[in-house]
């Protein structure tokens, strides 16, 4: 099981993130139609667009890592897959701790990313602390 590279996966995660806008939108969209404007700030509506917002990442990333056999839709664009380096099935936690520290790396502008080019095994902060891996697969 080859891991797979730094360029794969980031196009890989703008494949899923550009999927993942797309539902944070339209559902927000939905929620402003429905209330026939945006919500007013302080407002219970206001509190359901901010969950749409934090809740759509993780929901999305979780759902296709343990129905999905590991993969995201851009996983299966770029023929990758997340799997555990024991063998062992994935869990939700160690998918919600992946979405959590992979943010964390977002926020330190990519580092935990970027580690991925010189890290032998092509890890990223999320693989290493999950004890994960992303492999190439064939198809």
């Amino acid at each position: 099981m080859e891991p797979a590279g730094f360029f794969r996966r980031i196009f890989s995660l703008l494949y899923d993130t550009l999927f993942v806008l797309a539902v944070v939108i339209s559902l927000s969209l939905l929620l402003n139609v429905m209330n026939g404007e945006a919500p007013e700030p302080g407002t219970f509506l206001s509190v359901i667009q901010l969950l749409i917002a934090v809740t759509s990442g993780p929901v999305f990333y979780c759902y296709f890592w343990q129905k999905n056999k590991g993969q995201t839709l851009g996983m299966q664009a770029w023929k990758i897959k997340l799997v555990t380096c024991n063998d062992e099935a994935l869990t939700v936690k160690t998918s919600l701790t992946r979405c959590l520290i992979s943010f964390i790396s977002f926020l330190m502008m990519g580092l935990g990313y970027l580690i991925i080019i010189i890290d032998k095994k092509n890890r990223s902060w999320s693989d290493i602390y999950t004890d994960t891996k992303i492999i190439n697969i064939k198809k």
